[in-house]
């Protein structure tokens, strides 16, 4: 699903078209689920997951629901939005007169999200000396590249009307509907990954008070990324994929090829001259060829389908649409 900026779906909506396609929309066969929200899909992760075991426990059977649900990650989650910076921050900075708003973006909200590594990270892969540590063959650094690539033609200025809008509608009414659930958490295995230097919201704290009243202690693992901020939790100090095939073992097994389960050495030390990225793979002094990123080699383009489906929301007397796109790759 796609949201634009002049989209003014509710909390509620959301939560509804997420599940609808977790029933619906990833075929047929008790595939195993695991759920993953970062900042304000970290909200919307917790309530759905919350929503999907209760029916379970309801109805004894995971097959009742479709939806066989084994694990949820929650990155920095924004269930402490009532507690945080931005719920400061942001409103006023959403209710500035248009001519001071870019600017008190520019210099509030954005210092609130970036840290120390940002930019020597970004000037580094740029400059061709180092790149993530996940990206470690031409067909990551293609995907990588296309991605960045895209991305102003993407990106969309966020006008004063849309930050209201997500701050109260979606963060504020999530954060308030979560504080009025019950939730069953106490025998399901969970994740939080946190940025240690996270300004944005009180992360740490979130993740300990979730761990000990809201999940299990012995079934949550907590991690921290040293030095990270918000935004960047995700990005170069962080190897995703393998913190999350540590925490859920059984992701490892049954596959083809090697997966990684630990960051490499340079990255894990988080420091130094690369600031917790690697030398680029191939050790080539000029690198980030975009000629390379649409080879066949490293390419295949994708044919999307859109298919439309229309649900009803608990509580509202009216039906709403959303558009499922699946991509085929193309002949």
């Amino acid at each position: 699903m796609t949201i634009t900026m002049e989209d003014r779906t509710t909390y509620e909506e959301l939560k509804a078209v997420v599940l609808d396609f977790l029933k619906n929309g990833l075929g047929t066969g008790n595939r195993p689920i695991y759920i993953a929200g970062e900042s304000f899909g970290g909200i919307l992760a917790l309530d759905v997951a919350s929503a999907i075991l209760a029916e379970q426990k309801k109805k004894k059977i995971d097959a009742d629901l479709g939806i066989n649900l084994r694990g949820l990650v929650l990155i920095n989650p924004a269930t402490c939005y009532d507690r945080s910076q931005l719920a400061i921050v942001g409103p006023k900075v959403a209710t500035m007169p248009s001519i001071f708003y870019v600017l008190s973006l520019l210099s509030q909200l954005v210092p609130l999200f970036t840290d120390k590594f940002s930019f020597q990270q970004l000037l580094l892969i740029l400059q061709a000396k180092a790149l993530p540590s996940v990206i470690d063959n031409p067909l990551r650094e293609a995907y990588m590249g296309r991605v960045a690539i895209s991305l102003p033609t993407k990106l969309e200025f966020m006008p004063s009307s849309t930050l209201s809008w997500r701050l109260e509608e979606w963060l504020e009414k999530g954060c308030a509907a979560l504080g009025e659930s019950s939730f069953s958490f106490r025998d399901f295995r969970s994740l939080i990954v946190v940025g240690e230097n996270d300004k944005t919201l009180p992360s740490i704290a979130e993740a300990e008070r979730l761990a000990s009243k809201v999940m299990s202690t012995t079934k949550t693992q907590i991690h921290v990324v040293d030095d990270a901020g918000h935004a960047s939790t995700c990005g170069s100090r962080l190897d995703l994929a393998a913190v999350i095939r540590n925490r859920f073992p059984e992701l490892q097994k049954n596959t083809v090829t090697s997966k990684r389960i630990s960051m490499k050495p340079q990255a894990m030390q988080g420091v130094g001259i690369n600031f917790g990225m690697e030398e680029r793979y191939d050790k080539a002094d000029i690198g980030l060829n975009p000629f390379l990123y649409w080879s066949k080699n490293n390419y295949l383009p994708v044919q999307p389908k859109k298919e439309e489906r229309s649900i009803r929301v608990q509580g509202n007397e009216h039906l709403i649409s959303y558009k499922k796109t699946v991509y085929n790759v193309a002949d």
